[in-house]
């Protein structure tokens, strides 16, 4: 379906925005910040598989808010008066790259468009979209040292294309849809989950699906999405789950775009990769800054990309996989918030979109999405190479 995705990409809008339908089975990449199912026996491990990327490769972002990737690019950015970042993206072959492999196990079952927060050295996966198109409210604990996926639980209510996040050391879950690809089934509910249990806690101001969510200094936000038929561009803020205010609005209004938490602290934005436009597919970059409740766009990303993942390995953000060019991507994307540039730092085992993800240790993880054109059980383990 589609918080990452529903039956290719994410289920089209029934308004005048519609959602691309990526072309299945072709792998070409990305990674970046945080967002992330599954019940029953465990299906056999995939063999691990690990890329990397040394090769160098260069692209140039235009200051008309248009990418133009050319395979060469100047080493060098430059913001225009109007806050407007137009940096240069230059692939770096040594710091900051990351080796992607399959972990030797899988999720309990094959899920899309799912969520994920870290908890205590774990990762718990939130719903999602099954196999047959549904949602599911299955919670699944991906345990990194013990090496295995397992049921954690179930959400009170079944939701695909959420956002999740952690409000005041409580894992929570944000909207959705409940139906899956079906079309209708957007809600405003709010669900925390704590021991094995959850409960609805609250209300969205409206129903919304296909939105990220990032925390900073105590607070969480609600970036991007839709409410079924009309595109999102309200950023909505909450300390508790249960109470929001309408922090800002981004510049560009999107669905499915990867969001995280980006800066030193005491300085720290919310930064929004690429995402669904009404008028298409995007490449900005846009920034949302707490202190002043406004949203600049701040750079570009090599190419338009919808529907991928952004997490936070070690201090450095990551953008990876994703929907580019009507194919699922394979590349994974180093962010520098010093000059907003991205950078290549590796490849996906295969293109993948719709995947939920969240970082723990040192690691991050993918967990399921679209690969192929299938409903995948994959989890990708990324680590600094």
């Amino acid at each position: 379906m589609n918080r990452r995705n529903g039956s290719s990409s994410r289920r089209p809008l029934r308004g005048p925005a519609t959602r691309a339908t990526p072309a299945a089975g072709v792998a070409s990449a990305l990674v970046a910040a945080a967002l992330l199912s599954g019940c029953g026996d465990g299906q056999p491990g995939a063999s691990a598989q690990t890329f990397m990327t040394n090769g160098p490769g260069t692209t140039t972002a235009t200051p008309t808010g248009t990418a133009t990737p050319t395979g060469t690019g100047s080493p060098t950015g430059t913001a225009s008066p109007t806050g407007t970042a137009s940096p240069t993206s230059t692939a770096s072959p040594g710091a900051g790259s990351l080796s992607a492999t399959k972990a030797p196990f899988t999720l309990p079952n094959a899920v899309s468009d799912a969520a994920a927060v870290s908890n205590n050295g774990k990762v718990l996966v939130f719903g999602g979209e099954d196999s047959t198109g549904k949602a599911t409210n299955q919670v699944t604990s991906v345990d990194p040292n013990a090496g295995s996926a397992t049921s954690a639980g179930s959400l009170s209510k079944a939701v695909t294309d959420a956002a999740a996040a952690t409000v005041g050391g409580t894992p929570t879950v944000f909207g959705g849809n409940t139906k899956g690809g079906d079309s209708g089934g957007v809600t405003d509910s709010v669900q925390s989950f704590t021991n094995g249990t959850s409960q609805e806690i609250g209300k969205l101001p409206s129903p919304r699906e296909n939105h990220g969510a990032a925390s900073t200094n105590g607070k969480t936000y609600l970036v991007g999405g839709d409410d079924g038929s009309n595109t999102q561009g309200d950023i909505l803020a909450t300390s508790d789950g249960k109470s929001f205010q309408n922090a800002g609005k981004l510049a560009k209004p999107v669905r499915n775009p990867a969001v995280a938490t980006t800066g030193a602290n005491g300085a720290q934005k919310v930064t929004i990769f690429g995402g669904q436009a009404d008028d298409g597919p995007t490449d900005a970059i846009q920034q949302f800054d707490p202190q002043t409740g406004k949203t600049t766009t701040v750079g570009k990303l090599p190419q338009a990309l919808t529907n991928a993942s952004a997490f936070t390995v070690n201090g450095t953000t990551y953008v990876a996989g994703g929907t580019s060019n009507g194919q699922q991507s394979s590349k994974i994307y180093k962010f520098d918030p010093t000059d907003n540039s991205v950078s290549e730092a590796g490849d996906l085992p295969e293109g993948v979109e719709n995947a939920a993800a969240a970082a723990t240790g040192n690691k991050a993880y993918l967990l399921g999405g679209k690969a192929n054109g299938e409903v995948s059980d994959t989890v990708t383990e990324l680590k600094s190479s």
